[in-house]
């Protein structure tokens, strides 16, 4: 019989709130269980920012793109006073999904009957309505939830309470200041559907305990294992440290700007924003990985390649695009192994929550953010 949420718990508070020495990951059971994945989605996920798209994505009124967040769909749109909101994308007549392979437009209009909207959520027009006795179309905006751009990333809050995002990640912010990440272009995207649970990707992603094993080649000759580091930040993020073997200069593909640190070019760095941004910055490029959760056991992975324009200002700048495209897909192709057979060990009887290496630290600090935000009323 699957163990309650209460027993998941308290089996998860035994063996993740301990010093990482002592700590064990959380239990099968969190990644496996239906009732868990409910309480995140409720808890994690709808309490607290999520990162949704790129604002470059929609750069131009009527510009618009759909997600759904913790099972809510969404519609993401530039207004005409160039203000990105997060509008809810269930018509307020009988729920028609809006926005489904519409790019931009100047209003949003329902498919179904023709309902339409302002871009700022207001109804418009609702046709062959007058007989409706007490029919109030401004009582027929659509909702709309908090939203900020931060670094030219795109987030949204469904609670419409959380800490101010700028506020929250101030000192990140501040490290990040020097690739000018609001300037990025996407240079391209690797798209995958993933048939796993979301934080089987989120563990692998920030640590490099794996590199010598997963990619012998593609990592561990210049990143290795041994030597990566994982910071306690105390903070709503994660961070992982990996520098190249010798303290050498990473080799490039674009040119990295004038103000990237010293440090930042003998190595790279990975962060988990919480709950689920991950990103990778590197010296010449940021990578972002976008998970679009849909159920315990599968999620939407868009993996953004980030790039300065001026970092493009090389020659062969396209056929470097494509190069930077490939190797993202061949890196991910890499941890799907991983990640699959991961997912079909948890769902065996006998398994049991792993001991961490010193190694797997900003798993642990993850690990512990989420217990505590699982726990909290």
């Amino acid at each position: 019989m699957p163990a309650s949420l209460s027993t998941l718990m308290e089996e998860g508070r035994r063996a993740v709130l301990r010093p990482l020495a002592q700590a064990s990951t959380l239990p099968p059971g969190f990644y496996t269980s239906p009732e868990i994945f409910e309480a995140e989605r409720e808890r994690v996920f709808r309490r607290n920012w999520v990162s949704v798209g790129r604002a470059s994505e929609i750069p131009d009124a009527g510009d618009r793109f759909r997600i759904d967040v913790a099972g809510e769909p969404l519609l993401i749109v530039r207004g005409k006073d160039a203000q990105i909101r997060a509008l809810s994308a269930v018509c307020r007549h009988r729920w028609m999904l809006l926005g489904e392979g519409a790019e931009s437009a100047g209003t949003i209009a329902c498919p179904y009957h023709k309902w339409t909207y302002a871009l700022d959520g207001a109804l418009m027009a609702a046709p062959l309505m007058d007989k409706a006795e007490g029919f109030e179309r401004d009582a027929c905006a659509l909702p709309s939830f908090a939203c900020e751009v931060w670094n030219g990333f795109i987030f949204v809050n469904l609670g419409g309470d959380a800490e101010p995002l700028a506020q929250a990640l101030a000192p990140l912010a501040a490290e990040f200041a020097p690739w000018k990440m609001d300037e990025l272009e996407i240079a391209g995207r690797v798209e995958f559907d993933q048939p796993y649970n979301w934080k089987v990707l989120a563990d692998n992603f920030m640590e490099a305990y794996h590199h010598f094993a997963i990619h012998p080649e593609t990592f561990e000759p210049n990143y290795p294992a041994a030597i990566s580091r994982a910071e306690e930040t105390n903070a709503p993020w994660a961070a992982l440290r990996m520098p190249h073997k010798d303290g050498a200069l990473s080799e490039t593909l674009f040119q990295p700007l004038d103000g990237i640190p010293d440090g930042a070019r003998r190595g790279f760095s990975v962060f988990n924003v919480y709950p689920s941004m991950l990103l990778a910055v590197l010296a010449d490029s940021v990578i972002w990985y976008r998970m679009e959760i849909d159920s315990v056991d599968r999620f939407k992975l868009t993996i953004y390649l980030l790039v300065h324009p001026q970092a493009l200002d090389v020659p062969d700048a396209e056929a470097l695009k494509t190069f930077l495209r490939e190797g993202a897909y061949a890196v991910h192709m890499e941890d799907i192994a991983a990640c699959d057979g991961v997912q079909r060990g948890l769902m065996s009887g006998s398994a049991r929550a792993g001991r961490l290496s010193h190694l797997e630290g900003a798993i642990h600090e993850h690990q512990k953010w989420l217990m505590a935000e699982l726990a909290r009323p």
